[in-house]
């Protein structure tokens, strides 16, 4: 099976690391920050969206090598490549970020994760899934999965505050319930 992964509130606490220099830098408390949502959503009633990149790429740049990768993710990976399944990392890091491709690598390569290849800058994952031939995707933003899903493409998406509502996915709030997915969807002749 080949299985797309994004990368930030995916596989890492991005956003939860982030909130505190989004609320210095934005002028808004932590929880304006945590309520309104991730990213750009927190803030997009104070500026556009290429303001925003102008302003964040500093903090990108110190914090997102920093993240936190997620209990069992590495685990998981590994399992699922022992049963021969392939990974590929699909993300939006791009404009925000100086060097996207090289700071996704070192952070996967620093925590040993296995992939096949890295896309960065992917605005329509979707389209880029469907390329890639991929079976399974797993990202926490809705709209990639719900655009995804509309290719005809498996999605799941990890519970987060943020995407909780979305109830026409499948959720899973530990990275042991993903191989539980792949193992008893894929492996068992579903």
């Amino acid at each position: 099976m080949r299985i797309g992964i994004d990368i930030d509130d995916t596989i890492t606490d991005s956003w939860e690391c982030l909130i505190p220099y989004y609320s210095k830098l934005f002028g808004i408390t932590e929880e304006e920050a945590y309520r309104n949502g991730p990213y750009y959503s927190c803030i997009k009633d104070m500026m556009t969206i290429d303001e925003y990149f102008d302003m964040i790429v500093p903090i990108y740049d110190t914090v997102i090598p920093q993240v936190h990768l997620k209990p069992k993710v590495k685990e998981t990976i590994d399992k699922l490549y022992e049963k021969g399944n392939t990974v590929y990392f699909i993300t939006a890091r791009g404009k925000g970020h100086t060097s996207p491709y090289e700071v996704s690598k070192e952070f996967l390569d620093k925590h040993q994760i296995k992939y096949e290849d890295i896309i960065i800058d992917c605005t329509n994952k979707a389209d880029k899934c469907q390329e890639l031939n991929i079976d399974l995707f797993i990202d926490d933003s809705y709209r990639h999965c719900k655009a995804t899903s509309e290719k005809g493409i498996n999605v799941l998406m990890p519970l987060t505050y943020y995407n909780e509502k979305y109830k026409e996915f499948p959720h899973f709030d530990d990275w042991e319930a993903v191989y539980d997915y792949v193992e008893g969807r894929w492996n068992n002749g579903e």
